[in-house]
């Protein structure tokens, strides 16, 4: 071979090699030919066992098996890697780290806990690492790279202030709330609320987190004459608060639940004192209603859900639903799945049918799942509907079809 030959090959080589590395550069974090890796830090032990445990075995890992069953999307397996941090931010900082930079992950997809996600929020923002609809409710605006899931809790103590006064005529609100972010946005905004009808909160006590003894709290409250207390609590301590209100005697005083406080486990918790309580709910009923799409959520759960207790329950509804739309936005986004593609495929849904809340949509500017709900009465141990479908639109009370 002479001199110009070997230059020739040496170069053809070389244009090769630069071309299939420059491939490898490009492809998209998390991805490969035949799976799409995501994951996420949530509560595998401590007050938040019960929801973490069922979003994610039951209804995060029944829709993926699901849909991994069936061939994947464009011919890709969604691989999932999760991390247990208890309910401490600082833990879930730390699962972060380790998911986004040992793991390689494409997305977070439903962490759990307002704490927690909330201390994850700068570090995944900072590295481009999107944040697909975590169950938390405190309101995330403004990041490209962060859609939210179910109506903020802001929101929802506006929708429920509003229609305790403006429905049943309430006046004398009080609230207990966990001493932190979780709690304040319930309790700021619920300030907020009464003071446009010219009220104010007539009684406010706090405990701090993983409090088990709530028996000062609750007979403040009670001395205060209550129409109605709102309860922003976590379901171990909400439990030891409806049992100490039953132990005090209260009767004429409404208790209204809130966040993760609206779900059976939570009244089974509490001893089955909590007959009569409200609350606002951001799910059909997952255990007797026959819509189709939650028969349909059931029948998967049962199939393809990896925990012991395949009770249907309204959070690994949660993780189902949210899985289904995580799933639809890479459906949308193609075979080329890059984060930026992956993101834009979300902001083009519009009026996404889903048979379980009312239609979703997204755009550059809006990346909030949810915006609504219905009012609820435990009747015989079960919550049960006793509104639509509502909303707040400029603060009005809004009835959705």
């Amino acid at each position: 071979m002479n001199r110009i030959s070997k230059i020739s090959v040496l170069g053809i080589f070389l244009l090769f090699f630069s071309i299939t590395a420059g491939t490898v550069v490009q492809a998209e974090v998390g991805v490969t030919d035949d799976s799409i890796l995501v994951g996420c830090s949530n509560s595998f032990s401590g007050p938040l066992v019960y929801p973490g445990t069922q979003l994610v075995n039951n209804g995060l890992e029944g829709y993926f098996g699901y849909v991994n069953d069936r061939g994947g999307i464009h011919g890709r397996k969604i691989v999932t890697q999760y991390y247990d941090d208890g309910y401490k931010p600082q833990n879930a900082v730390g699962n972060t780290k380790r998911l986004v930079e040992q793991d390689n992950v494409f997305a977070i997809v439903s962490s759990q806990g307002t704490g927690p996600v909330m201390a994850t929020v700068k570090y995944l923002t900072q590295n481009k690492v999107p944040l697909i609809f975590p169950f938390q409710g405190v309101p995330i605006s403004g990041q490209k790279t962060i859609f939210t899931s179910f109506t903020p809790y802001p929101n929802q103590s506006e929708l429920v202030v509003t229609w305790l006064v403006k429905i049943k005529g309430f006046k004398r609100i009080g609230i207990l709330y966990q001493d932190d972010k979780y709690g304040h946005t319930f309790r700021d905004p619920a300030k907020k609320t009464l003071a446009k009808f010219g009220l104010k909160l007539v009684a406010a006590e706090s405990y701090k987190r993983g409090a088990k003894d709530l028996s000062a709290q609750v007979a403040k409250l009670h001395k205060a004459n209550l129409d109605a207390c709102l309860l922003v609590a976590t379901p171990p301590p909400g439990a030891a608060f409806l049992k100490e209100a039953h132990k005090q005697g209260w009767k004429d005083t409404k208790i209204i639940s809130s966040g993760p406080l609206t779900d059976e486990k939570y009244i089974n918790l509490s001893g089955g004192v909590g007959e009569g309580i409200w609350g606002l709910s951001l799910w059909p009923d997952p255990v007797n209603s026959n819509d189709p799409a939650v028969v349909e959520y059931r029948e998967i759960m049962e199939k393809y859900g990896k925990d012991r207790d395949k009770t249907p329950n309204r959070y690994s509804l949660y993780g189902y639903y949210y899985a289904k739309l995580f799933v639809a936005g890479l459906q949308r986004a193609g075979r080329n799945l890059t984060r930026e593609s992956y993101i834009a495929a979300l902001e083009g849904i519009k009026g996404w049918e889903n048979g379980i809340t009312p239609p979703v949509s997204f755009s550059a500017t809006d990346h909030l799942a949810q915006n609504s709900g219905f009012m609820v009465e435990v009747q015989k141990g079960v919550f049960r509907p006793i509104s639509g479908w509502i909303t707040l639109k400029n603060g009005v009370l809004t009835p959705l079809k």
